[in-house]
């Protein structure tokens, strides 16, 4: 018995035609720039924060307090996430001419969408200041070290 010897391009001649198709679908290309929550309609960081030169926050949120906590609870989100005590974050809410259009206030939605949305603005916003105090910092630490080839004694390094 003698079996032929099958190869890939004697498989894929003898079918006559290989047809290879793909398909990007807009949507799912698309759904990567899609922002959580109220964020999505409102992208500008200074819209949502405002870190003050006296060490405090100013947080904007265009939801209103209705007795349901909103402002506390995104007082908190803001304070956690920039890393302050929650006494050195100012709220202002509803203010039409300041804060983000979000929409209605509507009980635990507003938490969801509005608390997302500052959570990652309050987060930018601190990585943005890191960056900027790292800067000098580490600047002094290289050129130090290139002149003298060593760390000062004196050191300290942030917490």
């Amino acid at each position: 018995m003698n079996a032929p010897i099958l190869t890939r391009r004697g498989f894929t001649g003898g079918l006559g035609t290989l047809v290879v198709a793909f398909s990007l679908d807009p949507n799912l290309v698309l759904a990567q720039e899609r922002l959580p929550g109220s964020l999505q309609n409102n992208r500008k960081l200074d819209g949502w924060i405002r870190i003050n030169p006296d060490g405090t926050a100013t947080v904007f949120t265009g939801k209103v307090e209705l007795g349901q906590g909103i402002l506390t609870a995104l007082a908190q989100i803001a304070a956690e996430e920039i890393d302050l005590p929650l006494a050195r974050v100012r709220m202002i809410s509803g203010d039409t001419r300041q804060t983000p259009n979000e929409g209605q206030t509507a009980g635990s939605q507003s938490v969801e969408n509005s608390g997302t949305a500052l959570r990652m603005a309050c987060a930018e916003a601190r990585a943005i200041l890191i960056d900027l105090a790292a800067t000098p910092f580490l600047q002094n630490i290289f050129f130090g070290l290139g002149r003298r080839n060593r760390l000062p004694a004196n050191l300290l390094l942030p917490r």
